[in-house]
């Protein structure tokens, strides 16, 4: 016998404190198959469900509910006699996945589910093994630094470290309630700089010229405002640009393949959820009107080789949206995992996206690779199950995870993740490294810097928490894998196609070059940050470097150069400007 579930009319339903309420039910079918879901073309638009069913790993499965009130749902192993019922809690609007239910059942089989009786959707087990942490991890048990890296000891910051960004002078700007610090890391200085408005919770990016924009901000949680700033890296100051249609709170910024950036999501000044997103010009915003979409609080989303931004999450949905004219959505299909609420995403080469951890709490990571049909595929799982993590890509293409938490609550300071984890693409294999010394969960951050290490900050500064004014540098393994090769000159601005040279005294051992984007990070996810080889050959001092032709492979603006020798040890990057 066959099941499929097809779309049918609306059927009352009670719920807990509730009389009543409209849910898209489903009938059955015979079918000639055995499909665990309704089939759907790629392109056509998902039927907007207010429940959810997705598997995890082992014999779990994960209910989510997006209605604002609790539903009683009924699960069963199709073909067995084993069931049960769970109270889906009701959806929080900053944290789509705490609705998230976790179901494991004895069995193997497909999972059932249904509300009053009606069948309502159903999920195979695909039999993925749920990974287990390695005893040794957090016991100190690690090897050498070539194998595991290597924390500096905490140093103390002015203020929480929310939001921080690399600007191209190699100086980093940050903030969180306070006004905006600026750090110099040659010299380990910090200097205070005026805040224009408060820019706690909102989005950013980089410019193609190097300036930061800044839109949306605070006015209290859940209430964003309009306003958007302007950072000039070059004189330290702030200057201010059109403000947007609405306001917006805990939005995403993605820079665009012509300079114009997309501001996506968030909530406004009334708290209503801004479904349209806008497209900042160069001179003011304009609304994509036929682009409405409702999506979570700082949506992962990329540019793509195509010139569409692709929503990758939280949700479990993934979308193309084209911002020409007026702007449209098309639906492409559903990632493996659930809700992954605070997990982190990274494109770790053109096209090829990582999404690692989040959700209620994860271990798991898949990729998709955008320069064919979008499927999204299973790496493999971390040793760590994490929220609030932060993925940072390295200059051998490799992508480092830092921090979060393997609770379950929003936030979650009782069950910290101290090792860092590094995934290799090549292998899909994680390696735990070395373990960092303060807590870092909701609101901490990480960046790349140009001499390759990592700085991980922040955390705190919501309610119960303890803030981290503090920073910690991490020196990957690669630093102490031998001689690191010198850049001894490079051009400070390039041109899409046109071929440059770097010169550099080991060019006989040079084994990659590669650009990283310069980073621009909150709450999980860098807004900016993108890995981009490039294709080079030897000369007797130095390379010859070919850029990409296309600017929705790599969006106009700065990146740092880096060459790296044979045994993947990289330089100390160059800052060049693409144009």
């Amino acid at each position: 016998m066959c099941i499929r579930l097809v779309r049918r009319a609306l059927l009352p339903l009670r719920v807990e404190a509730v009389t009543a309420f409209a849910l898209t039910a489903l009938a059955i079918s015979g079918c000639d198959q055995e499909p665990t879901s309704p089939p759907r073309a790629a392109g056509s638009e998902r039927p907007e469900g207010t429940i959810g069913l997705a598997y995890a790993c082992g014999n779990k499965f994960l209910i989510s509910n997006r209605n604002s009130f609790a539903v009683k749902v009924t699960w069963g192993i199709r073909g067995t006699d084993e069931q049960g019922v769970r109270l889906l809690p009701p959806v929080l609007p900053e944290d789509p996945g705490f609705t998230e239910t976790e179901v494991e059942t004895a069995g193997g089989g497909t999972l059932d589910l249904s509300v009053q009786g009606q069948p309502l959707l159903s999920h195979s087990n695909e039999g993925r093994s749920c990974g287990s942490a390695p005893a040794a991890a957090y016991s100190g048990a690690a090897s050498s630094s070539s194998e595991a890296g290597e924390w500096s000891a905490p140093f103390a910051m002015p203020i929480v470290a929310v939001h921080l960004h690399l600007l191209p002078n190699g100086k980093v700007l940050f903030w969180g309630h306070q006004a905006p610090q600026l750090w110099d890391p040659s010299a380990n200085t910090f200097s205070p700089l005026p805040q224009p408005h408060l820019l706690y919770c909102s989005g950013h990016t980089f410019l193609p010229d190097g300036r930061l924009l800044v839109a949306g901000g605070h006015l209290q949680n859940h209430y964003g405002l309009p306003d958007a700033q302007l950072f000039n890296y070059a004189t330290g100051s702030w200057s201010p640009a059109p403000p947007m249609a609405r306001g917006r709170w805990y939005p995403t910024l993605t820079t665009l393949g012509n300079g114009w950036v997309v501001a996506l999501a968030g909530r406004d000044q009334t708290s209503t959820p801004v479904l349209t997103p806008e497209l900042w010009t160069g001179s003011g915003w304009r609304k994509l009107s036929g682009a409405s979409l409702s999506l979570p609080y700082y949506p992962r989303t990329f540019l793509a080789p195509n010139g569409r931004v692709f929503y990758a999450g939280e949700l479990q949905r993934t979308y193309y949206l084209q911002t020409s004219n007026a702007g449209s959505w098309t639906y492409l299909g559903d990632r493996r995992y659930g809700n992954r609420d605070y997990g982190s995403a990274v494109m770790y080469e053109p096209g090829k996206i990582l999404y690692a951890g989040g959700g209620r709490t994860t271990n798991t990571a898949e990729v998709v690779d955008l320069n064919q049909a979008p499927q999204w595929q299973w790496t493999g799982s971390m040793a760590f199950a994490r929220r609030h993590l932060n993925a940072t890509v390295l200059p051998d293409g490799t992508v480092l995870v830092t921090g979060g938490s393997s609770g379950t609550a929003i936030s979650d300071e009782t069950q910290p993740v101290y090792p860092a984890e590094l995934w290799k693409p090549t292998t899909g294999a994680w390696t735990v490294l070395a373990s960092n010394a303060v807590v870092r969960v909701k609101h901490s951050s990480a960046i790349l810097l140009p001499d390759a290490r990592v700085l991980l900050a922040g955390g705190g500064e919501y309610v119960g928490a303890t803030d981290h004014r503090d920073g910690e540098l991490f020196s990957p393994p690669y630093l102490f894998g031998g001689a690191r090769p010198q850049i001894t000159s490079a051009p400070s601005t390039v041109s899409y196609g046109q071929r440059f040279t770097v010169s550099t005294p080991d060019a006989a051992r040079i084994g990659k070059v590669a650009w990283v984007r310069l980073g621009s990070v909150t709450h999980a996810f860098d807004q900016n940050q993108r890995y981009v080889p490039l294709v080079f050959s030897r000369t007797a001092t130095g390379v010859v470097v070919t850029p990409p032709t296309s600017r929705n492979v790599a969006p106009p603006g700065h990146y740092m150069l880096f060459v790296l020798s044979l045994e993947g040890v990289p330089s100390v990057a160059r800052v060049q400007r693409l144009r």
